[in-house]
């Protein structure tokens, strides 16, 4: 009975740890995909806004 109940409870375990395993890969998987999405996106604004700059000091 004891034995069973232990199996039982590793069994439980290794679901969680497996499952947190996973949860935790498509976490950081996303949250990559979200960095170079927002670094694209600051580099497109930085490089718009040097192009403002130089045409306002052209234009000045």
């Amino acid at each position: 009975m004891v034995g069973l109940f232990l199996s039982e409870v590793v069994l439980f375990a290794v679901a969680v740890l497996l499952g947190f395993a996973i949860g935790w890969r498509i976490f950081s998987w996303s949250d990559a995909r979200r960095r170079r999405a927002e670094d694209m996106h600051i580099s497109t604004l930085r490089a718009a806004l040097s192009d403002a700059q130089v045409r306002r000091a052209r234009s000045s």
